[in-house]
């Protein structure tokens, strides 16, 4: 990351700040208040078990021009499914494109949000919600609170963030030529 970091701050004006033994609502909405009251546009999470983040990937971002932005990454357990998903009937799908999309649902790998999107939102902006046995997931309610007031995550599906050791290339690899049409038509059945 470090590499990432300096790359970036050859370009853009960046702070960066690292939260360490916080449960994850707590530092990401402490996180927040500490961008608020600075000087940016914008802040940038990056969650610690992806890597590979490029000044690429960043200028893709922030070329979104979006509230929200991501960039792609997969699960990282097997199927690998792609970690951007919209939804479908009562629940989501993953989805596989090309560009920029609209999606309802993903996480926070290396996703960038626009100053204004916190002033449309009431406090705390992180709320944590119990799935599987842990109670620290937040994207959940975040984005569903954001498809309350009109707003979508942009996916960009022109770059792929690589999850723990899950990168295209590995997921690429595990599909067959056999498999992919079919893998693409499971993906995208909610689209």
């Amino acid at each position: 990351m470090d590499k990432f970091m300096m790359s970036c701050c050859e370009f853009y004006d960046m702070e960066f700040v690292v939260m360490k033994d916080k449960f994850l609502p707590d530092a990401q909405n402490e996180l927040v208040e500490i961008f608020l009251a600075g000087d940016f546009d914008y802040i940038l999470f990056l969650d610690d078990d992806h890597w590979g983040h490029t000044k690429e990937m960043m200028d893709t971002l922030i070329n979104a021009n979006a509230y929200v932005s991501t960039i792609k990454s997969y699960s990282r357990h097997y199927p690998y499914l792609p970690a951007l998903l919209v939804k479908h009937g009562s629940g989501f799908s993953p989805v596989e494109m090309e560009g920029y999309q609209e999606i309802d649902l993903c996480g926070f790998p290396m996703t960038l949000m626009k100053k204004d999107l916190f002033f449309k939102l009431e406090k705390p902006y992180f709320r944590a919600i119990k799935l599987d046995d842990r109670d620290w997931h937040t994207d959940i309610d975040f984005y569903s609170r954001l498809g309350e007031i009109g707003i979508k995550p942009i996916g960009c599906f022109q770059h792929c963030l690589p999850h723990d050791k899950v990168t295209q290339e590995n997921v690429n690899r595990l599909r067959s030529e056999e498999t992919r049409e079919l893998y693409l038509k499971e993906c995208n059945k909610g689209v």
